[in-house]
């Protein structure tokens, strides 16, 4: 009996969790009605934004200010090594699961992890689910053009 309820309450709290990453909504400043907040639904952004066949790599902006910038970025495979010269990153993955190489050291992530890569640290998503990898991406402050700098090997700048 012990054996059934806790595999019951591990089914409803993965079942909840799982819940929570793909029903998502986007709550943010409207772009259209300065002082106003709008909900999007990520689900139907990702539908509308869908990656095509032979991309790998997309990014679509939910919000941009003077402090931050917040995309919505896919991943089909991976990203090329590099670093960010202005900002900040904080990435919430929303979907898929994969490796990311920060610095020197190679993290497993999955669906629902967060982490933050400081400015000037070299690093690359390596998606290794079958669909591509979809994450919240905040950036601080917002890039510049310049910002991104790809980079040959994994040493620091």
């Amino acid at each position: 009996m012990k054996n059934s309820a806790y595999i019951i309450a591990v089914a409803l709290i993965t079942a909840s969790y799982v819940h929570a990453v793909t029903a998502a909504e986007w709550v943010g400043p409207d772009e259209k009605v300065p002082g106003k907040y709008s909900t999007m639904n990520l689900e139907k952004l990702l539908d509308e934004n869908k990656l095509p066949v032979g991309v790998n790599f997309k990014a679509v902006t939910l919000s941009r200010s003077e402090l931050s910038s917040h995309l919505l970025v896919q991943v089909r495979n991976r990203e090329p090594l590099h670093y960010h010269n202005d900002s900040d990153i904080s990435v919430w993955l929303l979907r898929g699961r994969g490796l990311i190489h920060m610095g020197n050291e190679v993290i497993v992530i999955n669906a629902g992890d967060m982490l933050h890569i400081p400015r000037g640290v070299i690093h690359a998503y390596v998606n290794q689910g079958k669909e591509a990898g979809v994450a919240l991406v905040v950036f601080s402050p917002p890039p510049s053009p310049k910002d991104r700098v790809l980079v040959d090997s994994p040493s620091p700048p």
